[in-house]
């Protein structure tokens, strides 16, 4: 697993076994007093929401996550060349 983002009160992620997936993505992760939720977010052709992965988020939480993505695309995707190049990635905190 490897953090990419650290923003707002969520997690940004990819897992090594994304690397065989075509599309790019990220995992969105947000942990709280031992409760976990988690959705997948697709970057290409572009943001969308990967509807059979949005887990618990409220429709407000998904409107949020997708536009930090939008406003660090940029961030997300120079990352995502790291990991998927097997160079080390430091996660990025705002």
């Amino acid at each position: 697993m490897g953090k990419l983002l650290i923003l707002a009160r969520y997690i940004f992620l990819i897992y090594g076994s994304d690397i065989s997936e075509k599309r790019r993505h990220i995992h969105v992760t947000f942990a709280h007093r031992g409760y976990k939720k988690s959705c997948k977010f697709w970057l290409e052709p572009q943001i969308t929401l990967d509807e059979n992965k949005q887990g618990d988020f409220t429709p407000k939480e998904l409107k949020e996550i997708e536009k930090l993505i939008e406003e660090n695309k940029e961030d997300l995707l120079k990352q995502l060349e790291l990991f998927y190049d097997n160079k080390p990635v430091k996660a990025i905190r705002k």
